[in-house]
């Protein structure tokens, strides 16, 4: 073997890129393979037609709770499909092998053995095309290179992650053609890395799959992985209940894994025609995990000792991504409040993973550079959205930090600071506020950056406000007490409100919230976690989405309103042209600070906008630092 490193040859053309030519081998051999150039084929938005496996799935409720597990299994065969066969670049099939097994089973404390067929699967690549490859998605974990890949009997650094998912890629018998972000990009040229970056969509779009590498299947994953293939068999048992322990608690583990929280991740998966994932050795269509997490809500609600467990695994991680696939496109500030919990290893990929899905840019409004500072990144997104579009809802992110005021109250947030879940952070469908109406953003910028001038109205004053919520889950008892002081305090006519409030408006799903939705208000008030129905425990996880974080607090005009921690008496409730939710703004000299958004009563969604423009509250230019 050659000890030199590997050199890349210059990629030369606009749509070029480089393809790993992974070579077969056992897992205990080095990693070899070659690198070639290829040109990308013109773009073709997904958007127009949709592969098989993404067909809108009907949805799916089960309204009767069944103690007897073969009655649930029955209805849980009528209510998720299955297939045992399928894929177009990836195809796979489930089928019964010759043997048997024995499992011991326990209804009403009855202990017998059962014999059951055990489950054969298969999933194959098709041959590859002269310029057909897959692109991998996966996580760069510690950046530290200490593995490596023979390249041309050359040597180049790769992270242990990464050794770790080719080793299990590789074809024993057969070559793979692979794109690789680690690998496939100089990622020593800035220049080079800003051009292929700007081209990530296309790069996943064109790739004919997608492979999703979420780690080895040791421990409970093992168990957890025969329970996703087979529950997705047509003969395999729906309901969750019937597999052992030890395949749910692997859920929460599955669902752990840090794949699931990096930014780059939720483009390559709107990007991709076929997505299929690689665990451990295995790898199988990523409509088995549709499935699995429909099974996953049909047992969430079921008077089952495990059900909480199967409520808290973090499933819902998966299934905002494939909301994300199927609607494939949203506006750009509405990604980055989507994703503001997601991480990145660069913090301009905050901005940069978002470009190639929005709505409302095109590619060359917005173009990456890795030479821009961090801060001047999200400095000229605020400007071009101000600018450009006359929107600010950008700002509506942005949160007071005392622990570094050289930032903006104004800027976004990119570093993790600000947990508080953005108001208008619902994926298309979602219920989307609307305070300021169809006002477009009117701005000045002569002072821009130490400056940000916006005209909006002083619509209401903080007056009082409780502790802020760091429970994991709503108390009934802080919400009565919050009741008491609403009641104590604003008519009744308000009051009605309350629930709507405490929700803020939407139900556990994003939507807005119907008058049938707040009927649970008052069970949920005086049940317990252990005690509720499927539809109160829904109300119950509408209020802890809602006011994780939050302060309840009362207005001088007699309005409730949820708020960032950080709110004060006298802080000043403002609607700004084109920003979409109030903002929580604090004088401080001649200027005002941002101390973040808030839901108010009766004026999410635009109830003030003919008063506005009908001028009973004065128009005002707003100088925030």
């Amino acid at each position: 073997m050659a000890t030199h490193s590997f050199v890349y040859s210059e990629v030369v053309r606009p749509d070029e890129i480089r393809i790993l030519t992974l070579y077969p081998g056992k897992e205990s051999q080095q990693l070899e393979g070659s690198i070639r150039h290829i040109q990308l084929p013109p773009y073709i938005s997904p958007s127009s037609s949709f592969p098989a496996d993404l067909q809108q799935q009907n949805s799916r409720v089960v309204r009767n709770t069944r103690r007897l597990l073969d009655i649930f299994e029955a209805q849980s065969r009528q209510s998720i499909d299955s297939t045992d066969s399928g894929g177009n670049t990836w195809q796979w099939r489930l089928f019964e092998s010759s043997s048997k097994e024995s499992r011991r089973r326990s209804i009403h404390g009855r202990e017998f053995f059962v014999e059951e067929p055990v489950l054969g699967f298969e999933c194959n690549r098709i041959e590859y095309s002269s310029e057909s490859y897959d692109a991998l998605s996966y996580t760069w974990g510690n950046q530290e290179k200490t593995d490596e890949i023979y390249i041309d009997d050359k040597v180049l650094g790769i992270t242990r992650n990464l050794c770790v998912a080719l080793t299990k890629l590789r074809s024993p018998t057969e070559s793979r053609c692979l794109w690789i972000d680690a690998i496939c990009i100089n990622q020593d040229n800035v220049q080079e890395r800003n051009h292929q970056v700007h081209m990530m969509k296309r790069i996943f779009s064109a790739a004919s799959s997608v492979i999703v590498w979420l780690g080895d299947a040791a421990g409970s994953i093992h168990a957890t992985l025969e329970m996703i293939l087979k529950c997705n068999w047509s003969r395999g048992k729906k309901n969750l209940f019937n597999y052992p322990e030890k395949s749910l608690r692997g859920l929460n583990e599955l669902f752990g894994r840090p794949w699931w929280k990096r930014i780059w991740i939720v483009q390559e998966v709107v990007a991709a025609r076929e997505i299929v994932v690689l665990l451990g050795e295995t790898i199988f269509p990523w409509t088995m995990l549709v499935h699995l997490c429909e099974a996953n809500q049909l047992a969430e609600f079921l008077t089952h000792p495990l059900a909480p467990m199967v409520r808290s695994c973090g499933y819902q991680k998966f299934t905002v991504l494939d909301h994300f696939r199927r609607n494939r496109t949203m506006p750009l500030v509405r990604y980055v409040h989507c994703t503001q919990d997601y991480q990145a290893t660069d913090s301009r990929d905050k901005l940069y993973a978002l470009l190639g899905m929005a709505s409302d840019i095109s590619p060359d409004d917005i173009i990456p550079d890795y030479t821009k500072p961090v801060q001047e990144v999200f400095l000229d997104l605020v400007k071009f959205m101000a600018v450009k579009r006359r929107n600010l809802d950008i700002i509506s992110s942005g949160r007071f930090s005392i622990s570094d005021s050289t930032v903006p109250s104004w800027l976004p947030d990119w570093r993790g600071l600000n947990t508080l879940r953005p108001l208008n952070s619902e994926e298309v469908g979602g219920h989307f506020y609307r305070a300021s109406g169809n006002t477009d953003a009117v701005v000045d910028l002569d002072e821009f950056p130490s400056t940000l001038r916006a005209e909006g109205w002083v619509v209401d004053t903080v007056d009082f406000f409780d502790d802020a919520i760091t429970l994991t889950h709503a108390d009934p008892s802080t919400i009565r007490r919050w009741q008491c002081i609403a009641a104590n305090n604003i008519d009744r006519l308000t009051m009605s409100l309350f629930w709507r409030t405490i929700v803020m408006d939407k139900d556990h799903t994003g939507n807005q919230a119907t008058p049938s939705f707040g009927r649970a208000f008052d069970d949920f008030l005086s049940t317990s976690d252990k005690t509720r129905s499927k539809f109160v425990q829904h109300f119950a996880d509408a209020v802890t989405r809602a006011i994780l974080g939050r302060r309840f607090f009362i207005t001088k005009r007699g309005r409730m309103g949820l708020g960032p921690p950080e709110v004060q008496p006298n802080d000043q409730i403002v609607i700004l042209r084109g920003c979409h939710v109030p903002l929580i703004l604090r004088e401080v000299g001649h200027h005002m600070i941002v101390v973040g958004e808030a839901y108010v009563s009766s004026m999410m969604n635009g109830e003030l906008v003919s008063d506005l423009e009908g001028g009973r509250y004065d128009i005002k230019t707003i100088n925030l630092k």
